[in-house]
């Protein structure tokens, strides 16, 4: 079961770097369409959902969650 997408982010050199995948998957009880999305970064917690003030069901945002670093 491939991604549907890759998530590619720049090292610090410059260079693409493949971080993660999304997959398109679908609710068993409605039958609607939904993505998962996962990084390779074991510090990094978030999840995919709708954009904030947005009418566009296409649209998404990355909602990070879980413990905050300390500055």
């Amino acid at each position: 079961m491939a991604p549907t997408h890759r998530v590619l982010g720049r090292s610090p050199r410059g260079k693409l770097v493949e971080c993660g995948g999304i997959w398109k998957k679908q609710n068993k009880e409605t039958g609607a369409a939904y993505y998962t999305l996962t990084i390779r970064d074991h510090g990094f917690n978030a999840n995919l959902g709708k954009a904030a003030n947005q009418d566009d069901l296409s649209l998404q945002a990355v909602i990070p969650w879980g413990p905050k670093d300390a500055a």
